[in-house]
C-alpha cells in the first residue's frame, strides 16, 4: 500500500508564496474589468486643450441692439460709442474700454461667438455709475473692420 507522501516546500518556494502573496496585496486585480474614472481636471484640462471652434458656447444670446455706431476710436484702448436700445437705453457718446472677456458671449455690433479670453470692449463704469448694457461686449477685431468700412463714408459726409 502506498502512503501519500508529503512534498516538503523548499525554503525558496516558502519565499516565492509570499513574494506571490504581496505583490496580489499590492496590485490586486479586479474580477470584473471597468474602464478607469476621469477624475474632472483630467477633463478640464482635456476641455482647455480643446481649439476654440470646439468648444461648446454656453453663453446665452441676446438679440442685438437697435442701433450701434462706433463713432470714434478715442485710443488704443477705449472708443466711443452711440447705443439705442429699448431694453438697455439710449447712450448718445458711451466710452468703452478694451480688456478680455471673463465669459462667454456674443458680440454686440456683429452677433458673432465670443469666447472667455478674447480681446473685447467692454461699457466704462465706475462705483457710481452702472449702465444698463454694462455685460454687453463688442469683439475688438469687429470694432476695428467696422471703423475702417465707415471712414469714406463719414469723410463723404
Amino acid at each position: 500500500m502506498n502512503m501519500p507522501t508529503s512534498i516538503a516546500a523548499s525554503p525558496s518556494d516558502d519565499g516565492q508564496i509570499i513574494e506571490r502573496a504581496l505583490l496580489s496585496l499590492l496590485s490586486p486585480t479586479p474580477l470584473f474589468p471597468t474602464p478607469p474614472v476621469e477624475s474632472s481636471f483630467k477633463e478640464k484640462m482635456r476641455r482647455e486643450r480643446l481649439p476654440a471652434a470646439q468648444k461648446n458656447h454656453r453663453a446665452e444670446w441676446i438679440p442685438l441692439p437697435a442701433r450701434i455706431v462706433v463713432q470714434e476710436i478715442l485710443s488704443a484702448h477705449t472708443l466711443s460709442i452711440y447705443w439705442s436700445d429699448s431694453q438697455t437705453g439710449h447712450y448718445a457718446e458711451q466710452i468703452w474700454r478694451l480688456g478680455l472677456a471673463r465669459d462667454d458671449g456674443f458680440c454686440a455690433l456683429s452677433g458673432r461667438p465670443i469666447v472667455r479670453g478674447d480681446e473685447v470692449f467692454r461699457p466704462r463704469r465706475s462705483m457710481t455709475l452702472v449702465p444698463a448694457n454694462w455685460r454687453r461686449m463688442i469683439l475688438a477685431s469687429d470694432v476695428i473692420a467696422t471703423f475702417a468700412s465707415t471712414q469714406p463714408e463719414r469723410a463723404a459726409a
